[in-house]
């Protein structure tokens, strides 16, 4: 494989609007699904190695490398080898790109974003697994319900859905990504007869009163029986107005409101005074290691706790991830746990209904 001098660049843009140049950088230039092509396409459609361009004497060429669906060069598939122009219009499955010619050092260029062919397939596949963890009810220890998770399983992108969201945010995605968790989380709740309450995150940017409404009013159609509780972060809950006519709208679609890593940050007590929600996640920096604090630390923890309740709150200790964190956790007035503790995050059990003790 030689260094080319780079007269051409392919330009594309993912059905989410993503969009990169990718320089025609080597002869000859491989295009697939195969890891090692110069443009690796991994999307259904697109066989292992799907099309090669190579400089020859006269210019660029590309030539089918004998793929399941076609190369096609402005709608006419390819036989044998074509000569490439600015302008043409390249198709592999369902992917377009433009030949246009190579603009070194323009500061409009924008290099392939490694993740965005990879990102685009598994948004196509809808390739994620929903992934569950327990929550529990200290009163008895058994199950309260569960969180709503989930993992990726595509060649090329990371599992753990931090990560992911590193990539959605980079690509102008995280919405997509998060409403496509959500979604296949309801889904397979629904399928499995999920047994207590689904909660369920939000993003920030996903924070529009009369689009939540809309949503979760069809998600209340395609899932009556399902019982659904809404996480926002603590940043999101400073506008209190907003917050209430949210709230109402929960409540009218028999959803619970929830405040989540409560204690992370900017938490302030005037927001659950006057926009009070059903439940109070604290965070896990304000459980982890509890029983070794200071008797002074524990007591605030408690009165947070207690002032909670008496407001006809409920407070959920998240991050448990001992017996001896759950106990003072049960001492302090927790109403619920979560944590590795208790169980961490796997797909639903197959069979729904009452799980008993969980720990």
């Amino acid at each position: 494989m030689q260094k080319s001098k780079c007269p051409l660049q392919l330009e594309g843009k993912t059905t989410g609007g993503s969009q990169w140049v990718v320089p025609v950088s080597t002869t000859p230039f491989r295009i697939g699904r195969k890891e090692g092509c110069n443009l690796h396409l991994v999307v259904e459609g697109v066989s292992r190695i799907h099309a090669e361009i190579k400089e020859t004497g006269d210019g660029w060429r590309i030539m089918d490398c004998g793929s399941t669906n076609g190369t096609f060069v402005n709608s006419r598939r390819v036989t044998g080898e074509q000569l490439l122009k600015p302008g043409d219009i390249l198709q592999f499955a369902d992917l377009f790109f433009t030949v246009t010619e190579f603009a070194e050092a323009s500061e409009h260029t924008q290099i392939i974003n490694p993740h965005a062919l990879r990102f685009e397939g598994m948004m196509i596949k809808k390739a994620v697994t929903p992934y569950f963890q327990p929550i529990v009810n200290f009163s008895d220890l058994r199950l309260a319900g569960y969180e709503a998770l989930g993992r990726v399983h595509y060649d090329g992108l990371p599992e753990a859905p931090g990560a992911l969201f590193q990539i959605a945010r980079r690509l102008g995605r995280e919405v997509e990504l998060s409403q496509l968790f959500r979604e296949e989380a309801f889904a397979c709740a629904g399928r499995m007869n999920m047994p207590g309450v689904l909660f369920f995150n939000m993003l920030p940017g996903e924070v529009n009163v009369e689009e939540i409404s809309v949503s979760l009013a069809q998600v209340r159609r395609d899932f009556p029986s399902l019982r659904l509780a809404m996480e926002l972060h603590e940043g999101v809950v400073t506008n209190v107005p907003m917050i209430r006519k949210l709230h109402q709208v929960l409540k009218d679609l028999g959803i619970f409101l929830v405040y989540d890593d409560f204690g992370s940050g900017q938490a302030r007590l005037v927001e659950l005074i006057e926009a009070p929600p059903d439940v109070i996640k604290f965070d896990i920096s304000l459980v982890h290691g509890i029983e070794t604090r200071s008797a002074t630390s524990q007591s605030i923890v408690a009165a947070l706790v207690k002032m909670a309740r008496e407001a006809g709150i409920a407070a959920l200790a998240e991050g448990v991830e001992s017996r001896e964190e759950a106990d003072v956790c049960k001492q302090l007035g927790f109403d619920f746990a979560q944590g590795f503790f208790f169980g961490r995050p796997a797909p639903l059990p197959d069979e729904g209904g009452d799980a008993g003790p969980v720990a």
